[in-house]
C-alpha cells in the first residue's frame, strides 16, 4: 500500500508501568526453565496494575502533547488490542476516546492480534486520505498479561508478555516521520496452529492461555518445515513489496533500520535476522530485551524507541516488521525527515 497523499507521524509514544518481573526471578522460582531463558534472552518485563484502556490513554495524552495538532484536528481513533481490556461485553475505543476529550473523532476497534498495530495505522492512513476534511489520526494499543489466566512467562515458547500501552499520531502536516507504504501477506492454512476447542464462554475448556501446548501438538503433525518455510517467504515478500511501493531497493544505502517484532532472541534470529541479511543491509534490532513482547503495541513501540533514541538521520528508512498468529506478516516503510 503507497500512500501518495504526504503522511506524517507526528509522534510515537510507549508508555510502560513502574513495576518489574525479571528473567532471573522467573528462573529461580522455577516459572521459566532456564534454557528457555537464555534462548529468549528477555531481561525483564513491565507488570501493570492499571486497566488497558486507562494505559491507552496515559500513551495518548503523552503522544498529542507532541503534535501541533488540535484535539478537535483529530478525526479517528483507532485502537487494537490482544488480550482482555478489564470489561466484558464493551468497546474500549470509546472510553479512550472520550477521556482524550476528542470531539470529532470517530472510533475504530481492531482486533487482530500482534498485527493489530499495523492494521490500525493502514486504517488510520486511509482514512486521511480519503477524508480531506480530517487533519490527524490516532492510533492506541494497550496490553496487560495479567495472570493466573495468562502466564507471562509459560504462555508461550519463544516469547515473554510484558505489559504496555503505545499511541501514534498521523498526521498531513508535520512530524519527524514520513510514511511510505506498507504491506502484508497471510497464510490463514495455519490459522489451527492456536486454535481450541470452541466454547461457549471464555476459558471454558482451559483455565489458562496454553499457546505451549497448541504449538507442540502442530509441531507433531510434522506441518513444521512446512510453516517455516511459508513464514520465510512471507517476511521476504512483505519486505520487498512494502519496499517497492516506497519507491525503494533493498540495497538502498539510506535504510538503516529493521524492527522485528519484540520476540525472544532466537525466535528473531530464526525468523527475520538470518531471513533478511542477505536482502538489505540494515541492521536487525532487538529491542524488547527489556519489555518482552506488547501484544499489538510492538511496532509502535519500537518506533518510539527508534525516535527516542535518535538512531535515524533525516532522509534514513526504518523497515518496521509485524506479524500474528492465523498468520499474516506485515512491513512499514517509514522515513526520518
Amino acid at each position: 500500500m503507497r500512500f501518495d497523499v504526504p503522511l506524517k507521524i507526528a509522534a510515537a509514544e510507549l508508555w510502560l508501568p513502574d513495576a518489574r518481573e525479571t528473567a532471573d526471578d522467573a528462573v529461580r522460582a522455577g516459572i521459566l526453565e532456564p534454557e528457555r531463558a537464555r534462548a529468549n534472552d528477555y531481561a525483564e518485563v513491565p507488570v501493570s496494575d492499571i486497566p488497558p484502556p486507562q494505559m491507552a490513554v496515559r500513551a495518548a495524552t503523552a503522544a498529542l502533547q507532541n503534535t501541533t495538532a488540535g484535539r478537535d484536528e483529530i478525526g479517528l481513533l483507532v485502537h487494537a488490542w490482544t488480550y482482555y481490556q478489564g470489561q466484558d461485553y464493551w468497546e474500549p475505543v470509546h472510553y479512550i476516546i472520550n477521556e482524550l476529550s476528542l470531539p470529532r473523532a470517530v472510533p475504530l476497534g481492531v482486533s487482530l492480534g500482534c498485527n493489530g498495530g499495523i492494521a490500525g495505522v493502514e486504517a488510520a492512513a486511509c482514512r486521511l486520505v480519503c477524508d480531506s476534511d480530517i487533519r490527524a489520526a490516532v492510533l492506541t494499543t494497550a496490553e496487560r498479561f495479567s495472570p493466573p489466566q495468562f502466564d507471562r512467562w509459560r504462555a508461550n515458547l519463544d516469547v515473554t508478555y510484558g505489559d504496555a500501552a503505545t499511541a501514534l499520531v498521523l498526521d498531513r502536516e508535520d512530524g519527524p516521520f514520513e510514511l511510505l507504504s506498507t504491506a502484508t501477506v497471510a497464510a490463514t492454512e495455519f490459522e489451527g496452529m492456536y486454535r481450541a476447542p470452541w466454547a461457549t464462554a471464555p476459558f471454558q475448556h482451559e483455565a489458562t492461555i496454553d499457546i505451549r501446548s497448541k504449538l507442540r501438538n502442530f509441531l507433531a503433525t510434522g506441518n513444521g518445515p512446512r510453516f517455516a518455510a511459508v513464514a520465510t517467504d512471507a517476511v521476504l515478500r512483505t519486505v520487498t513489496s512494502a519496499l517497492a511501493q516506497a519507491g525503494l531497493t533493498p540495497d538502498d544505502p539510506r535504510i538503516r533500520i529493521i524492527a522485528p517484532p519484540r520476540f525472544g532472541a532466537e525466535l528473531i534470529e530464526r525468523s527475520y535476522r538470518s531471513v533478511l541479511a542477505g536482502l538489505t543491509k540494515a541492521e536487525t534490532l532487538n529491542l524488547g530485551r527489556h519489555t518482552g513482547h506488547l501484544g499489538a503495541g510492538d511496532m509502535v513501540a519500537n518506533l518510539a524507541d527508534i525516535a527516542r533514541a535518535r538512531m535515524l538521520e533525516p532522509g534514513q528508512v526504518a523497515l518496521m516488521l509485524s506479524a500474528t498468529a492465523g498468520f499474516t506478516w506485515s512491513c512499514m516503510v517509514v522515513r526520518a525527515t
